[in-house]
């Protein structure tokens, strides 16, 4: 469960920090550790996941997930609980810690100008970050995935955008396309995934003046990565929600985009189940498609 607990207007519209409500559970049996970054005059840090019983001569691939405003790294990795799919099926798990504005964690998704509040550069100390992960750890540099929740998710878009030599794919979880729209410059078709509440009171689902909704946000990507123009809609029924999966099909590169629009769903990183698969290992097998060439 994530509780909002106040509101700062950030690259022009509102954004809630979220906070965790309850104590955080266990991370999974595998191998915490802190990876410290030094960029931009600041230590950066990011907290490090190695699956239980990995083969350290297989390269794992990557997951970027990213906290939403207000957030932090390890309170993230411990609620989304995707530790557990880590060890199963074998991929290094990666929480960022992002840097503060206004007192509070966020991530710059936008780049410089005069509407955007924020001069970190997240940009930089990811790039960074991952050349530290190749550094310290096998990892394979062609299945480097990002995600992230709310604040987090504009930032797993960012890195599509503007990063998108490093980045496989990418899922946004309760957040949005903003300006990034804008100024967005793929170099490689990039299979996207978004999955959002229609009543999320914090990022609308439908957008609005200064955010895209998630129908148009996946769109967007459907065009960018030149799909069928008429996606597939699955009309789906979850544990807690009545779900409709809407796929865009047969991009350059195989890739896709898709979107589960979760009726009545609010701001939060969802921890449904579908015919057995929680929505982390939807998340997983989603990314396990692909790889920076498009699909595998």
């Amino acid at each position: 469960m994530i509780k909002k607990s106040f509101y700062i207007s950030f690259f022009g519209f509102v954004l809630t920090a979220c906070q965790p409500s309850t104590p955080p559970p266990t991370v999974g049996s595998g191998t915490l550790e802190t990876l410290l970054i030094d960029h931009d005059d600041l230590t950066r840090s990011a907290q490090v996941y190695t699956p239980e019983g990995f083969d350290s001569t297989f390269a794992l691939p990557v997951v970027l997930n990213f906290h939403g405003y207000g957030g932090m790294a390890l309170d993230h990795m411990t609620y989304t609980d995707m530790a557990s799919t880590a060890d199963e099926h074998s991929f290094l798990l990666v929480c960022p810690q992002g840097s503060l504005l206004d007192g509070e964690p966020h991530w710059n998704n936008a780049l410089p100008g005069p509407d955007n509040k924020s001069d970190a550069d997240d940009l930089g100390y990811l790039t960074k970050l991952i050349q530290a992960l190749d550094d310290q750890y096998l990892i394979d540099r062609e299945r480097i995935y990002a995600c992230g929740f709310s604040n987090g998710g504009m930032m797993a878009y960012a890195l599509a955008c503007y990063l998108n030599n490093e980045i496989a794919a990418v899922a946004c979880i309760s957040g949005c396309l903003g300006d990034t729209s804008t100024t967005c410059a793929p170099v490689h078709p990039t299979a996207t995934l978004n999955i959002h509440g229609t009543q999320d009171d914090v990022i609308s689902y439908q957008g609005n003046s200064e955010i895209i909704g998630a129908q148009e946000a996946t769109a967007f990507w459907a065009d960018r990565n030149n799909t069928l123009t008429s996606p597939s809609i699955t009309m789906l029924q979850s544990d807690s929600y009545a779900l409709e999966h809407i796929r865009y099909e047969e991009g350059d590169s195989n890739v896709v985009a898709e979107h589960y629009k979760v009726n009545g769903g609010d701001h939060r990183w969802f921890n449904f189940s579908v015919n057995g698969k929680n929505a982390n290992l939807l998340l997983w097998e989603f990314f396990d498609q692909f790889d920076i060439y498009g699909s595998r």
